[in-house]
Order: C-alpha cells, then structure tokens, then sequence
C-alpha cells in the first residue's frame, strides 16, 4: 500500500514552533547513521582479516566492493517500492536484514564466505536511501529541504566517524566477530523503535494542524492523479547529469570508505586501534560540514535563487573541495594527510545531501521521489563498486595508494564539471 498524498491547501507561511517533521528527520538520520555503522565494520576489521586469512588488497578489494554488487543492481526496484509500500515497513524489514547479515558475518571462517553476509547486506541496504529521501520529501517543505537533505549527508559521515572509533576498540579486545555482533544488535533496536514510532505525516496524530499546514503549503502540487510514467526519469537530461556527478562522489566516498582505515595503517604506520580513531577525524568535520550545506541552500533558496542553482552551488562547490584529497596523495607526514582527507571527506559530503535536494526538486511532482532516488543512486553506486576494486587493485599493482587517491582527485574534477554544466533549471 503506498503512502497517502496530503493535499496542498493554503497555510500560515510562518514557520510553526512545533518541529515534529525535525523529529522525523533526526530519526532518518540516526537510521542512516546506523547503515553506514554496519558498512564500515568490515573495513576497520580489513587489516586484521586480511592478516588472519593472508588475503592481498586486491582480494580485500572485492570483499569491500561486494555489499555494492547487489546493492547497485537493486536500487531501481527498491526505489519502485518505496513509491508503493509505506516506508514504515519498508524501513523496518531492512533494518531486520541488516541484523540478519551483521549476525551471519560473525560466525564466517574463511574470506569467502565473508561474501555471503555481505552480499545480504547490500540487498536490505537497497531501499534505505530512497525510503530516506521519500521520508524527507514527505515531511519538509521545500524551503526546509536542504536542510533535511543535509541531514541525510552529515548522517553518512556520523555512521562513518562513530563506527570506527566504536568498532576498533572492540576488534582490537574481543576479536573482529564482536563488531557484527554489536552492529545486528544495533539495527534490530532501531528496526523496532522505528516502527513502532513513525507514521505518515497525514496519519500522525502528533503533528498539529498548523505544523502541518505550514509543510504542505510550501510542497510542489502534483500535476497529475497517481504517478507519472518511469520513462519520464530516462529523458531528463537533469536527472542523468545529477546521476552521472553522483557517480564521481560515491567513488570518491566508498573509497574512503572502505580504504582509509588499510591506507592508514600500511602507508602511515598505524595501529588499528589508532587508525580507527584518525579514521574517525574527517568523518567528524564532514558530519558538521554537512550540515552547513543544507543551510547554504535554503539561505539561497530564500533569496531568490532558483531552488535547482542553490543546490547546484552546494553541489559544484563540494567537489571542488574535494581535490583536496590531492595533497594526502603527497603528503609527508600524517598529520598532513589527515588534514587534508578532512577536506576532501567534508567537500563530498558538503555535496552529498545537494544531489537529493536537486533529485526532488526535479520530481517531487511527478510523484516519483523513491523511482528518482534509486535510479540516481543505483547509477551512482556503480561508482561506489567501482572505488574500492579499482583503488585496491591499484595499491597492489604500484605498493602504494598514491595512484589511486590521484584518481580520485580526477573523479572529483569530472563530477563538479558534470554538475556545473549539465543541470539546468526548466523554464518557468
């Protein structure tokens, strides 16, 4: 059963006192935080499996790629479902799913079998962005979405900064088993307080009239009963140039992602006790940064720029930021590299939340926000595949990770050009 539509009927255009739709957005958040918990528990795990197993990067390369495999493929369907099934459900069976893999991770024996869990990770992670950005849209106007998206940002890195400093202490006194443990635990919580906590802003009883008044007053009025046809995301030019750049970001990410913590203790001597936690510092700049974005958009948004241009100026502007990563491909001392990983990782999540604003500004009156979000993700994702095969396999061949930070300086150039030229505002 999909979710109802709520009527656009005039409003106060004052901002209400209540804030039940931040409420919905800090729990959107924290479930994102927790996804992103459950990715990274295998990279600050990687240098211990890959010393226990005797695996070579390129191998540990693949594992890391492999929640992406199945995860890429099922983004559309997914995104089909959220615009279908209410996402209280759709929300709770994943986080179910999540647990189930986490649980099955920890009782593997060898590398191989690692693949299985972590392939059933990618299937249940498919919906969480769409359900995601279909809660937002749902309950933000858009004066606020921004905001809101940037939320979705900063809680990627927050999942990525706590999961390491969290996970590596664990690893390092219980054994690498005891970070799956404590992340199923973790999302079958959440999977309970979700569902028995949320419910659609048209059916929430705790949303006062006037909050939501003042959400659906200032939300695009859908042009049409029902959906309109899938085929329509396929002839946007806008949608294909937000997915094309969101292509560089996720490559950029999942690297960062799945590496850091390796390139850490290979390149800079570390412990993995240590490196979890030097992991943890440009996650924890980019979860604050991230936040600045979504301001940045609404401030524009709210001064006349066009709500696509104030996105674009985040998005552009993110990826430029980006090329930092640049100087910890060259940098001589930790220190250094650390620093200027913090831009970088602040400058793709600076964009990160941008690419979903700019997403439902494009269709959020089509009535297709889930179908949108999992076709860009799914097309971004193959670059997420992509980042930690190709930079592992590159590590191998040089002994190094210089080439492949090198690369992803380059993706970063080629996303804030593909955004900068390739989305343009419709006439009006």
């Amino acid at each position: 059963m999909s979710e109802p539509v709520l009527a656009v009927e005039p409003g106060e255009r004052r901002p209400v006192r209540r804030n039940r739709r931040w409420a919905v957005a800090c729990f959107v958040m924290l479930i994102i935080t927790v996804a992103f918990i459950d990715r990274v528990n295998l990279s600050v795990a990687a240098p211990v499996l890959t010393s226990e197993f005797h695996v070579n990067a390129a191998v540990m390369g693949l594992l890391l790629s492999s929640f992406s495999w199945p995860y890429t493929l099922l983004n559309i369907p997914a995104g089909m479902i959220v615009d279908r099934v209410r996402t209280r459900v759709v929300y709770a069976v994943a986080l179910v799913s999540w647990a189930v893999a986490s649980f099955l991770a920890a009782l593997v024996n060898s590398i191989g079998a690692l693949f299985g869990p972590r392939l059933l990770l990618g299937v249940g992670e498919a919906p969480f962005v769409p359900a995601a950005i279909r809660v937002l849209s749902d309950w933000l106007p858009r004066s606020e979405r921004g905001m809101g998206v940037a939320m979705y940002g900063s809680g990627v890195a927050l999942g990525s900064a706590l999961g390491a400093p969290l996970l590596a202490p664990l690893i390092s006194t219980y054994g690498w088993r005891s970070s799956f443990i404590a992340t199923g635990v973790l999302s079958l919580v959440v999977a309970l307080a979700w569902y028995v906590w949320y419910r659609h802003p048209s059916e929430d009883t705790r949303l006062s009239d006037a909050e939501r008044a003042w959400i659906v007053a200032d939300q695009e009025p859908y042009r049409q009963e029902g959906r309109a046809p899938w085929s329509v995301l396929v002839r946007h030019r806008s949608i294909w140039a937000i997915a094309a750049g969101y292509f560089c970001l996720l490559y950029i990410l999942y690297t960062f992602m799945t590496w850091v913590p390796s390139y850490l203790v290979a390149e800079r001597g570390m412990t993995v006790l240590k490196s979890g936690f030097a992991t943890s510092v440009p996650w924890a700049c980019a979860c604050v940064v991230g936040l600045l974005a979504g301001r940045t958009s609404d401030i524009a948004l709210r001064r006349g720029v066009s709500a696509l241009n104030a996105r674009k100026i985040v998005l552009v502007s993110g990826m430029v930021a980006a090329l930092a990563v640049l100087g910890t491909a060259f940098a001589t001392s930790a220190t250094t590299a650390i620093v200027c990983l913090s831009i970088s990782t602040s400058g793709i999540t600076f964009a990160n939340g941008a690419a979903w604003g700019a997403t439902q500004d494009v269709v959020r009156h089509l009535n297709l926000s889930g179908s949108a979000t999992g076709f860009v993700n799914a097309i971004g994702n193959v670059g997420g595949l992509l980042g930690p095969i190709v930079t592992g396999a590159l590590a191998y061949w040089t002994s190094s990770f210089v080439v492949p930070l090198v690369v992803a300086a380059g993706l970063a150039l080629a996303g804030a050009l593909i955004w900068l030229l390739g989305i343009r505002p419709e006439p009006a």
